[in-house]
């Protein structure tokens, strides 16, 4: 069992069978490599958050949905590994395709996709969406968790009906348990108030 901080815990005890999907523990990401600080497939937040987001799961559920998290609590080791991947040369044109087709590397720091100081290291952030029960897949929000770009504004023009209606039932789901939406991002959200608003975190996720 992982040491953590006693200010936080897993989302797997909160969260009983939510799907957590760690894309900054293995290369399939917007940097291409394993972020620092993840050493495998886990989430936790900070003890308030958990305990809300377990009871935004347990509407979903209510529902015909799960939720799926992609990221919780964000080491500052990770954040700075962001900061130092944004530095060096474009070198893989196929991720830049596939996460930041219109910007630089730089650009997504100056265009706020990603913060030099992270709501995810206090322990006040997650990044999700939601699955059918039914299916097994996750529901139609017109773009994948990461892809920086207008179309994943929360309000963006640019999707259907459909994907607007999705976008806005995780939103209805989350704002419920007193979480707030990033406009940029339709998948980060953040709970309100913080627990920890002055105090950043470095330890693993493992």
């Amino acid at each position: 069992m992982a040491k953590i901080p006693s200010e936080f815990i897993s989302l797997s005890e909160t969260c009983p069978n939510i799907i957590i999907q760690s894309d900054y523990s293995t290369v399939k990401n917007f940097t291409g490599e394993i972020v620092r600080g993840y050493k495998k497939t886990a989430a936790y937040m900070a003890k308030a958050p958990a305990k809300a987001l377990g009871e935004v799961q347990k509407v979903a559920l209510s529902r015909g949905y799960n939720l799926k998290i992609f990221d919780g609590y964000r080491p500052v080791k990770a954040v700075e590994f962001f900061q130092e991947w944004a530095k060096r040369p474009e070198t893989n044109p196929e991720i830049k395709a596939h996460y930041y087709p219109t910007f630089s590397r730089l650009d997504l720091f100056e265009q706020g996709f990603i913060a030099k100081q992270s709501s995810h290291s206090r322990g006040a952030a997650v990044d999700l969406t939601l699955v059918d029960l039914k299916t097994g897949k996750e529901l139609d929000m017109g773009s994948h968790f990461d892809f920086f770009d207008e179309r994943s504004n929360t309000d963006s023009k640019s999707i259907t009906e459909e994907q607007k209606k999705n976008r806005m039932l995780l939103k209805e789901l989350m704002e419920g348990k007193g979480f707030k939406n990033f406009s940029q991002e339709w998948w980060h959200y953040s709970f309100k108030p913080e627990p920890h608003p002055d105090q950043a975190f470095n330890f693993d996720v493992e």
